[in-house]
């Protein structure tokens, strides 16, 4: 293995359209209201947040994601809970 390859190891670009399944609980920021709902917007990707506190937007919260269309990186998920405010 050359310097240059020890050097690369292990290095990965990450996407702009993470791709999530039905089920999985993750962190995000809310970054605003679309229709009355809570939206997220991860890189390229956008996830609709259902019953988040009128307050949601600039917080942080956990996910479980209900539905992931992967082909318009769009999908639709439940609030858990607030697990922090934003640095802003």
């Amino acid at each position: 293995m050359s310097r240059l390859d020890k050097f690369f190891a292990g290095l990965e670009f990450r996407s702009s359209t993470p791709d999530y399944a039905p089920g999985d609980v993750i962190e995000v920021m809310v970054t605003g209201d679309e229709g009355g709902a809570a939206v997220a917007r991860v890189g390229d990707s956008t996830l609709r947040i259902e019953d988040a506190p009128g307050d949601a937007v600039n917080t942080r919260v956990l996910v479980a994601v209900e539905t992931w269309d992967e082909s318009s990186h769009r999908g639709t998920g439940t609030y858990r809970e607030t697990v922090g405010k934003s640095a802003f």
